[in-house]
């Protein structure tokens, strides 16, 4: 994956202003990117894909696991690493031709 590491994190949140604050939380923890982002329903359910390197990425989802102290631990869906994604998943993710 050249630069951008070998690891992608996939974070689903329930509502915006959480994204927000569990995004910042995971880029604050670690060397990672956003290489993705989208809202749905007028931002009532966000999602988020950081890349980096595989202990970058793991820490920066366990540091957005953590900010569930603030948003409410029903707000976070989904956080979860992928360790050396599939060059598929690379292309889903327009991270790769």
């Amino acid at each position: 994956m050249g630069k951008i590491g070998n690891a992608i994190g996939v974070l689903e949140i329930s509502y915006y202003s959480n994204t927000v604050v569990v995004v910042d939380r995971a880029l604050k923890a670690a060397d990672v990117d956003i290489v993705s982002f989208h809202k749905k329903l007028g931002g009532k359910l966000c999602h988020a894909v950081l890349a980096g390197g595989t202990s970058a990425v793991e820490a920066a989802i366990e540091a957005a696991v953590q900010a569930a102290e603030t948003v409410g631990s029903d707000a976070i869906k989904v956080a979860a690493v992928i360790n050396a994604p599939h060059p598929e998943i690379m292309k889903l993710l327009n991270m790769i031709e």
